[in-house]
């Protein structure tokens, strides 16, 4: 289970595709908020990567991304 303060990597997805954010995927990045919740229509995780991308470092990164497939 992905909680708060885990790192993780960011994996290649459909979904971050269309958010056309390809270039996340193999970075390494601390989950800072879990917007994972039943009523949620976007699943997903605030995230703060270990380096910049486009000068920032906190993102929302699809669930799909994220999860564990263990």
């Amino acid at each position: 289970m992905i909680k708060e303060n885990d790192i993780v990597e960011i994996k290649p997805s459909d979904e971050l595709s269309l958010m056309r954010l390809n270039d996340l995927a193999g970075r390494e990045a601390t989950i800072t908020q879990d917007l994972t919740s039943i009523g949620r229509l976007n699943k997903g995780y605030m995230v703060e990567l270990t380096e910049p991308y486009l000068d920032e470092v906190d993102w929302f990164i699809p669930q799909e991304s994220i999860d564990d497939e263990d």
